[in-house]
């Protein structure tokens, strides 16, 4: 497994993230205030590879779930965010998983830690013809 993690505190993840988006091919812009159709805050903590890169995650940081906006207040960011920002950012470098996943968390937690107390939303979705094919689950 790969992860990529990313921080405004730490100079050299922020070194590592800009790496990473740059052989991604996506700006900067990608990791914090990322505008989303809810209008929500919205930033970027993580990208993960497994399977050898069949599966790919990416993890955002989304305070205000749970409190301002509710799932269905979201629902729609995570399409725009698979549409707008992870699929060109996988075309551009040939990566072509079979499987998008996308989180939202309340809170900075590490990734596969179980916390009750912290709400995550999650979406999976799969590339078809440069697209963000939502997966019912």
């Amino acid at each position: 497994m790969t992860i990529f993690r990313f921080s405004m505190a730490n100079r050299a993840m922020a070194s590592l993230r800009f790496c990473l988006f740059a052989t991604l091919a996506v700006s900067p812009a990608f990791a914090q205030d990322i505008e989303v159709p809810s209008g929500q805050p919205l930033s970027f903590l993580e990208f993960i590879s497994e399977q050898n890169g069949e599966r790919v995650r990416f993890r955002f940081l989304a305070p205000e779930i749970g409190m301002t906006f509710t799932y269905m207040d979201v629902a729609a960011d995570f399409q725009a965010v698979c549409d707008r920002l992870v699929m060109p950012a996988l075309i551009e470098n040939e990566i072509e998983p079979q499987q998008i996943v996308l989180s939202m968390s309340a809170v900075d937690i590490p990734f596969g830690e179980d916390n009750a107390d912290v709400l995550q939303f999650f979406e999976i979705f799969r590339p078809l013809n440069d697209t963000c094919i939502w997966e019912e689950f």
